[in-house]
């Protein structure tokens, strides 16, 4: 018995399942509690030299592989035509990269098996459940965002919290060295050694979890990848049904031969023949007709393979041509006067009046007033449907909109595009400085003690988590640039007043999660906002250029923390990211976003049916020149 699940419920389950597959995908967020745990082992190992501002160096790695795998995921997706399937190849992966990095020797290595393959693994999963539920939910897609990357962001809190507890059960305090940072060595160097098992622990639960995650993710009919198989089966049905018929034309031919071949037929035969023949005339036509049928779906095919399925939409007004053609088997009158409407409406003097007068006197007096009449209505008609074209004009332009980029090629062009990366780089900049070094941070204000730097990323986590739905659900009802102004403007606030956090612990912890507040919704928004601009599919596709933007500003901090934080400290650095905050602030603020992607779509190939209808209309004289005076 075959079990039919609701439309509601199927969106229920993804949403569920997305957020469970990015909780145990979420592991670049962990790494700013995991450094110095990781860098302190592999000290004691073959890594003597390795600092904690090097370590650092894995969180802008990792990230820049999660950007490369995003789009990777939605190609898995179409490929293997199932969300299941290719989201459980990329979660195995992921986990057993997790596992596999505990058993590496040198730091390099865990960069490479952690970072660089476990990221782009991540990477694949990262949008495949947010792409899914933003087709289950396309009026929700800041819910289906929120719930997803909230997921994403909770990893530091659920798994930091287990991690410490089975690294460092006993709270051993950690060693200042002469490189100006701390590390588990000497009296706490227990905590550098339980590293690899903690690690394997993580491994473990990612796997067991996201492997039945990724199972409650649903099919959708409209994903992408669907209409090009439909296509193709039809194609190959096609195809099938081509050779039916040639086979059955030879059948026929032979019959035919045979009948030929024999002199002694008699006069009945022979018109057995002429209807052989008459049949073979059908089933030719019916055989050509086939092979246009065929070639219309092989330029489906490639339209919908070449512009990633972004459907093309025709909006044809036969309104005026309706008015003329309805009415056209009426009479000869009709007729006459359909002609000369044409001429009359084609005049080039201004005076109306004269027009008519003109006109009018090339038609008998008997019909004069009849004629003024049916001028009068029909010029009401043309400037009524002329209005009525510019209304449903306007709801097409807003329709293709809405429905985004019509290829990619054609979103890469556009100035907006990179914009917005551009505004993504400036945006999430300090969230992600202190999320990869809080924990100097608090040493540096004196908040030594490891239980408070842990509890501190563990609600930093809570924050950067659960605010995540809360931002995406505001783009549900108001603008991006109003929720993003709101963002920018707490950040701005929050740079230049952390330096006086130092005075006490509790204002310490609220200032690292109000920043990581901003930090999530930033994330959160982001696919919403590529979705909004370049569309569901093209954005669900492109989505990676974003993390390419994220991967740079994570690549600043690194570099601005390894090569100036020694000589200005946190606190000047702070400065840096009020400037870049306040210029996001700007460019949100006068610079437009908005793309009208209606100019940049094509009209439907003329194979269609629809535009021979159109064509076949227009066929008529009078009618085609009505329609282009009107336009």
């Amino acid at each position: 018995m075959k079990i039919v699940i609701s439309t509601k419920f199927k969106a229920v389950l993804t949403l569920i399942g997305g957020f469970f597959l990015l909780l145990t995908n979420g592991s670049i967020f962990l790494w700013g509690q995991l450094n110095v745990y990781v860098t302190s082992y592999f000290r004691q190992k073959e890594d003597a030299g390795l600092d904690l501002s090097i370590g650092g160096a894995l969180f802008p790695v990792m990230m820049a592989s999660l950007a490369t795998g995003i789009p990777f995921g939605i190609k898995l997706l179409k490929f293997f035509g199932s969300a299941r399937v290719c989201l459980l190849i990329s979660v195995v992966t992921s986990s057993m990269m997790v596992i596999l990095s505990s058993f590496a020797q040198r730091f390099y290595q865990f960069i490479i098996i952690y970072g660089v393959i476990g990221g782009f693994a991540q990477g694949t999963v990262y949008f495949v459940p947010i792409y899914m539920g933003y087709l289950y939910l396309p009026n929700n897609k800041g819910l289906v965002a929120g719930i997803n990357t909230c997921g994403f962001a909770l990893n530091a809190f659920f798994f930091g919290l287990l991690f410490f507890h089975q690294v460092n059960p006993q709270g051993l305090p950690q060693i200042s060295n002469h490189d100006g940072y701390s590390y588990f060595e000497g009296s706490s160097i227990e905590v550098a050694r339980n590293v690899p098992e903690a690690i394997r622990t993580l491994g473990y639960i990612f796997l067991s979890v996201s492997v039945v995650a990724s199972q409650l993710i649903m099919y959708h009919p409209n994903q992408i990848g669907e209409e090009e198989k439909r296509l193709k089966r039809q194609l190959d049905n096609k195809e099938k049904e081509i050779k039916d018929l040639n086979q059955l034309k030879q059948k026929i031919q032979e019959v035919d031969s045979n009948f030929k071949k024999n002199n002694d037929q008699i006069p009945q035969e022979t018109l057995q023949t002429e209807s052989i023949q008459k049949d073979q005339q059908l089933l030719n036509k019916h055989i050509h007709l086939a092979k246009l049928e065929e070639e219309l779906i092989q330029q489906q095919i490639l339209r919908v393979n070449h512009e990633d399925q972004q459907k093309e939409q025709v909006y044809i007004y036969p309104e005026i041509l309706d008015q003329f053609t309805q009415n056209q088997s009426d009479s000869e009158n009709q007729i006459f006067h359909h002609h000369n409407l044409v001429q009359f409406m084609q005049q080039d003097h201004p005076n109306k009046d004269q027009h008519k007068n003109s006109f009018i006197s090339v038609v008998s007096c008997k019909n004069e007033q009849e004629l003024q009449l049916y001028l009068q209505s029909k010029e009401k008609q043309v400037e009524q449907n002329l209005i009525e074209l510019k209304i449903k004009n306007k709801l097409a332009e807003e329709q293709l909109n809405q429905q985004g980029a019509p290829s990619i090629a054609i979103c890469l062009k556009q100035p907006q595009f990179y914009m917005s990366i551009f505004l993504g780089f400036l945006s999430i900049g300090f969230g992600l400085l202190i999320n990869g070094n809080y924990k100097p941070l608090a040493k540096d204000y004196g908040f030594t003690n490891d239980s408070f730097q842990s509890l501190v990323g563990s609600i930093s986590g809570i924050a950067n988590g659960l605010c995540r739905p809360m931002w995406s659900t505001l783009l549900d009802k108001f603008s991006f640039k109003r929720v993003l102004q709101v963002l920018l403007t707490i950040e701005i606030i929050t740079s230049l007043s952390l330096q006086s956090t130092h005075i006490n612990q509790v204002f310490f912890i609220l200032w690292i999660c109000i920043i990581h507040m901003t930090l999530g919704g930033t994330l959160g928004m982001w696919p919403v906002f590529s979705s909004q601009i370049n569309g569901v599919k093209i954005g669900s596709q492109l989505y990676g250029f974003y993390w390419y933007g994220f991967t740079l500003a994570n690549l600043l901090q690194f570099l601005l923390v390894l090569y100036t934080k020694k000589s200005i400290g946190f606190n000047k650095i702070f400065y840096i990211y009020f400037a870049q905050a306040f210029v996001a602030l700007c460019i949100i603020t006068f610079y437009n976003f908005k793309v009208n992607w209606s100019k940049h779509y094509i009209s439907t190939p003329k194979t269609q049916q629809s535009q021979t209808i159109f064509e076949t209309q227009l066929q008529s004289e009078p009618v085609q020149q009505l329609i282009t005076l009107a336009k």
